[in-house]
């Protein structure tokens, strides 16, 4: 019990660590403002509330995959891919494109949290197929943060203007107008981050690890390993069940949510979504507009759906295709709501954990002390490249959200900075340094997800990963050499 909850007791070490620091370094308002106690309890009821969509969409996330252990379909997909790829070098070529292909994902989307819904199920392939769960974890979560640290196109609500539902990147936030000024030393990145990270996974595959880490091997938390009961096997379990169904499902609901989420306007200038969504919402029949009146007045143009509130669309288009798959699979209601229960229930410690994470930024960010901090080191230090890395680092485990990142330390170092002739530099040290503290901070909403997903120590994840953190942090300092060089 105690290694289940060693996570929780990080971060409640971490938010005593911020509530001291409120106490001794000087808030945005130019003076100490003392963290109460009292306070930080209310913070973390209140961060339900100012995240209170990211929460509940990883608790649906456990609810899906907790209903589709009800469908037949899910489990002998499942088993199937599994024994198609059963064989060493399969397995290991299935690991190596899994991982490539959570990068590229996150690389071109920037769409981290959202591609957390895929990730049980390739989770269950590996762990079918007898491989621990560091595997399982690094190979997927992994994959999407090191896509993060190459990210190519990765957008969040402009934290420029507080009020504004514009999305703008690292780049732009520096004045840089095209998406492509960084486009070499991104995917430089990318390509080194994800082979190191195979060669990680590889190695420990060799070394065959799992005894040492104690992770049971076949362990799923969603896919039944164990023996059917004799009254289970009937001529009725025998039946022919089709795959197709819930292939096109899951499909379906990668394509929508990228189309959903990327903005695709403020990124790209393309407005024909737009355009199309203001074409069929003013179709009338009558004096009734068919797509208000018929359907709803909430679902905007794709490219927009962030503006929503993040993961309402998502949590939508979850709840409609887990509906047509009761239908297609003749699953009972009873069933489905068993089944989506029991895999809330399974992510509920993950979100109560993230909950803390959301805390810790809430105290920190609206104390304001690591903007004190970036003043002082920058009156101290000027443009000194390793004192700022360093504060990026304290930033991005204090403030995990990508918009609060880059509205409380970001905005405020690029301010601060006396020397402007570098920012597209820094811009890239921001992108790809906050991106590795998520594979290893406290606070990553990803790494908790997973760790709590999977049951993994947090203890044991950094045993495993830290060599890898060391030799990618060293990666990335040579690049943003040769890139301020250039």
């Amino acid at each position: 019990m105690k290694k289940k909850y060693g996570l929780f007791k990080v971060l409640s070490i971490l938010l005593l660590l911020v509530v001291v620091a409120s106490y001794c370094i000087k808030g945005r308002q130019g003076s100490i403002s003392y963290l109460a106690l009292g306070d930080v309890f209310l913070n973390y009821v209140q961060s339900f509330y100012y995240f209170f969509d990211t929460i509940i969409f990883i608790l649906v996330v456990g609810g899906f995959y907790g209903f589709l252990n009800k469908v037949p379909a899910y489990k002998k997909m499942v088993e199937a891919i599994s024994a198609k790829i059963s064989s060493k070098e399969k397995e290991k070529v299935f690991i190596i494109i899994m991982t490539i292909v959570f990068a590229l994902l996150a690389s071109l989307t920037g769409l981290n949290t959202i591609l957390l819904l895929f990730v049980p199920f390739v989770v269950s392939i590996i762990l079918l197929l007898g491989y621990d769960k560091l595997v399982a974890l690094s190979t997927t979560i992994g994959g999407v943060l090191v896509g993060y640290i190459g990210g190519i196109l990765l957008t969040f609500k402009d934290a420029s203007n507080q009020y504004a539902s514009s999305y703008t990147t690292f780049d732009k936030l520096v004045g840089l107008k095209s998406n492509w000024s960084n486009l070499f030393p991104k995917i430089l990145l990318l390509v080194i981050a994800v082979a190191l990270l195979i060669y990680t996974i590889l190695n420990h595959i060799k070394k065959n690890d799992s005894e040492k880490y104690n992770l049971t091997k076949h362990d799923n938390l969603f896919i039944e390993t164990k023996e059917k009961e004799k009254k289970e096997k009937t001529d009725k379990s025998k039946k022919k069940v089709l795959l197709w169904p819930l292939g096109i499902v899951l499909g379906l609901l990668l394509v929508i949510l990228v189309l959903g989420y990327l903005p695709w306007s403020d990124l790209f200038g393309i407005k024909c979504f737009n355009n199309f969504h203001t074409w069929l919402t003013g179709l009338k029949i009558g004096k009734y507009v068919v797509f208000t009146s018929l359907i709803s007045s909430s679902i905007t143009a794709f490219g927009t759906w962030g503006n929503l509130g993040n993961f309402m669309m998502a949590i939508f288009f979850i709840a409609l295709f887990i509906f047509i798959l009761m239908l297609i699979y003749k699953v009972k209601f009873e069933d489905a709501m068993d089944g989506f229960l029991y895999g809330m229930k399974k992510m509920l410690p993950g979100a109560l954990t993230i909950g803390l994470a959301y805390c810790v930024l809430v105290c920190s960010y609206n104390n304001g002390f690591v903007e004190t901090i970036i003043t002082n080191a920058s009156k101290s230090f000027g443009d000194n490249a390793i004192i700022n890395s360093l504060i990026t680092i304290l930033g991005s485990v204090l403030n995990v959200d990508t918009y609060y990142i880059t509205a409380g330390v970001f905005t405020s170092m690029v301010s601060a900075l006396p020397d402007k002739a570098n920012l597209s530099v820094y811009a890239i040290m921001f992108q790809s340094l906050y991106g590795l503290v998520q594979l290893v901070g406290p606070t990553s909403i990803l790494l908790i997800a997973g760790l709590s997903y999977l049951e993994v120590p947090y203890k044991t994840w950094l045993k495993y990963i830290w060599r890898f953190i060391v030799e990618l942090l060293i990666i990335i300092l040579i690049v943003l050499m040769i890139v301020s060089l250039i």
